[in-house]
């Protein structure tokens, strides 16, 4: 057994001697899944450039590895209980929906070019971000964005966010100081041309109103913006003809999970949020009464979730939920570019069917 394999293992065990967990897999998440809140506290709550840092470089480095050789172990030896006790926030539904649609075998991933981003901060609750590539047992290669959180000296890192950006995509361009620290942009941080409070909820928007709504100029179009909106307008009109349903589907911005934002060296910030995605399938609504009793085939990324037999047929209303995580380039606050999404990763973490 290697020096790596060797270390990764003895962290698995050190986390499950401490919560005393059991062989078996996590539980399924609810229709509207439950956040694990981190009380972050303010990212403008920053130290000087001489002062020391809450947590140094070469901790996070230290703790990143880690973590991606545990994750790597875990997924390996199929231990999906131990594999979620490195996670909290949006990463901890996401990695349950990875562990039961793939029926206990989550996928395997080799990494290297490993990065940490670290923001000089104060407080007892600090957090860093990462990059790495990722290889995939297919050969894919993509780059995935990580923040870490740890609340506490003593406290264990925990993965708080994970998604991939765009092939070909790369990171932008995070500042760093002579000491090689980042800078971390307050929640309200006027200096960008979307403060990083309200980046989610103006995503959300576009992707619900298109190119015609209010939000359009101030993000790029894209797959995963007015893209989103393109698809949903052709999904209703599917629905109505073929399934004699009507269909909706709502983005909202995560209150319980966090916002992180990186200042750029053009002045801007990269930005790492979540968005909430619940798409409803329903007969009766507008007298489409026509609709009842007619089989609906489930959506392939919600069949761990739904019965194949009982939940064909929607009675009063259909309900799939998807956690998205997203990686954004906002620019400085006198730029006239719209924001752009460079990164995004989904999966559906709930369900349910009436």
């Amino acid at each position: 057994m290697n020096g790596v394999v060797r270390s990764a293992l003895a962290v698995a065990l050190l986390i499950c001697t401490a919560v005393a967990c059991s062989g078996d897999e996590p539980a399924r998440p609810t229709a509207s899944p439950a956040a694990a809140v981190s009380a972050l506290p303010s990212p403008g709550a920053t130290t000087s450039p001489g002062s020391p840092p809450a947590v140094t470089l070469e901790e996070a480095s230290e703790a990143f590895d880690a973590f991606l050789d545990t994750d790597t172990v875990l997924r390996q030896a199929g231990a999906g209980r131990w594999a979620l006790l490195l996670t909290q926030d949006a990463q901890r539904p996401i990695t349950i929906a990875e562990i039961h649609s793939r029926a206990g075998k989550p996928a395997r991933y080799t990494w290297d070019r490993r990065t940490v981003l670290v923001p000089r901060q104060s407080g007892s609750t600090v957090w860093f971000a990462a990059t790495a590539r990722r290889r995939d047992a297919s050969g894919d290669v993509r780059t995935a964005v990580f923040t870490f959180v740890r609340q506490g000296r003593d406290g264990r890192w925990r993965n708080s966010f994970a998604s991939l950006l765009y092939p070909d995509e790369q990171p932008p361009q995070v500042a760093l100081d002579a000491d090689g620290y980042a800078t971390a942009l307050d929640q309200r941080d006027s200096s960008v041309a979307i403060s990083p409070n309200l980046m989610g909820p103006l995503h959300a928007t576009v992707a619900e109103e298109g190119p015609k709504g209010y939000a359009s100029g101030l993000i790029a179009p894209g797959p995963q913006t007015t893209g989103f909106y393109e698809e949903i307008s052709r999904t209703k009109e599917t629905a109505k003809a073929e399934d004699c349903m009507n269909y909706e589907s709502i983005f909202a911005s995560a209150p319980n999970y966090p916002t992180f934002a990186l200042r750029t060296e053009d002045g801007g910030a990269m930005m790492l949020y979540t968005l909430i995605r619940t798409s409803s399938w329903t007969p009766n609504p507008q007298g489409l009464k026509c609709g009842e009793g007619r089989p609906v085939a489930i959506p392939a990324a919600a069949r761990w979730l739904l019965n194949p037999v009982k939940d064909l047929f929607i009675r009063q209303r259909r309900q799939i939920v998807e956690t998205q995580q997203y990686v954004s380039a906002v620019p400085p606050k006198a730029s006239t570019a719209p924001a752009h999404v460079v990164g995004y990763e989904g999966i559906v973490t709930g369900g349910s069917n009436t």
